[in-house]
This record gives structure tokens, sequence and C-alpha cells, in this order.
């Protein structure tokens, strides 16, 4: 199991999303992505999407019509360090 850390600028939008009822459906799919990545980062679905220029994974998250990255890297020992999470163009 992995030990969730986060960046500022992810934090901040986990607890604005925890704050809007209206996005609880987004949520909802980036706490089961993160669900995924705290209990094995090694898993495929942790790691279909690789950004070399920024050093990150992306798990893909859709929900309420729209997509959304989350971008995550390695960190020391067996930590994840969550960037962001950014809608997907």
């Amino acid at each position: 199991m992995a030990l969730l850390l986060f960046a500022p600028e992810a934090d901040e939008l986990l607890t604005e999303l925890e704050a809007a009822p209206t996005r609880v459906g987004l949520l909802r799919e980036i706490n089961t992505a993160l669900d995924l990545l705290e209990r094995d980062p090694s898993d495929v679905r942790c790691r279909r999407r690789r950004f070399s220029n920024i050093g990150c994974w992306a798990i893909a998250v859709e929900a309420e019509g729209t997509q959304w990255l989350l971008l995550w890297e390695e960190g020391e020992e067996d930590a994840v360090v969550v960037r962001a999470n950014v809608p997907s163009p």
C-alpha cells in the first residue's frame, strides 16, 4: 500500500470538490482512482499514460460528461505524489 501525498494544487481541487454538492460524481470517480493508486501504484490501470516531459503518470477519470486526468509520480520509498487533477483537452 502506498502513502498518498498531495501537491497543494491537487489538495486545493479536492477540497473544492468536497464542498461542491453538484460535483459529487466527479469526486467519487477521483476517489476511486485514488483508492486504486493507493492500493497498488504498479497496477496497469495506474500506468496506462505517461508524460515523459513532466515525469508524471496519468489516470483518466470520466464523470459528469467531462474527462479529467489525475497526474501522479513516484515519491520516496512507498509514497506517491498526486500532482494535479486537470480537465483533459
